[in-house]
């Protein structure tokens, strides 16, 4: 699939799938075939801004004791906030994809302060950071995993690899809460 000149998956689109049930990446777990991503249409590369699309799944996912919805934030969530990251990215840079899903506790800061402390990218109101301490943070490999407090209020998009020791910047879900509400279907 091409958007705007960029190849965000290959021709092997037919073979993507989606993976639930599980905290492990060879064992257990239901899957999923890809039907269709759609990527915000203001999507664009070079500034990293609407960095949000929607999987489209060829059938519904079965939820069970082990899989369940979570709700998207739908207000404005400023600085202190404490939130959780899960991924599946390296556990340092460079280094390898972890066998086990991720967890790491996070705390938002304000867009001021994102601004301030990342004074080279255009931190806006589409976006929340996170910042806690070096050593704590996302990595190559989690773009596009969930920030959750309660609600999901994030979607991992970029940082300096990897919890070096500046705040992480993800996609704020409220922001696009009617694009999704749009796309959903």
């Amino acid at each position: 699939m091409k958007f705007n000149n960029v190849t965000l998956f290959s021709e092997y689109d037919n073979h993507v799938t989606v993976k639930v049930g599980t905290n492990l990446v060879y064992e257990g777990g239901d899957v999923y075939q890809v039907a269709e991503f759609r990527v915000h249409p203001n999507y664009t590369v070079q500034y990293t801004k609407n960095d949000i699309a929607i999987v489209k799944l060829k059938s519904p996912i079965i939820f069970n004791e082990k899989v369940q919805p979570i709700s998207l934030e739908t207000e404005y969530v400023d600085g202190d906030v404490e939130c959780v990251l899960t991924g599946w990215g390296d556990l340092q840079y460079p280094g390898t994809s972890p066998d086990q899903l991720q967890q790491v506790n996070l705390k938002t800061v304000t867009n001021t302060e994102c601004r301030t402390k990342l004074s080279n990218f255009k931190i806006d109101e589409r976006q929340i950071c996170t910042f806690t301490k070096a050593g704590e943070g996302s990595c190559v490999g989690d773009s596009g995993g969930p920030l959750v407090a309660d609600k999901q209020i994030g979607i991992v998009s970029f940082g300096i690899p990897c919890a070096i020791g500046h705040p992480d910047v993800f996609t704020r879900v409220s922001a696009y809460k009617d694009w999704i509400e749009q796309n959903r279907h």
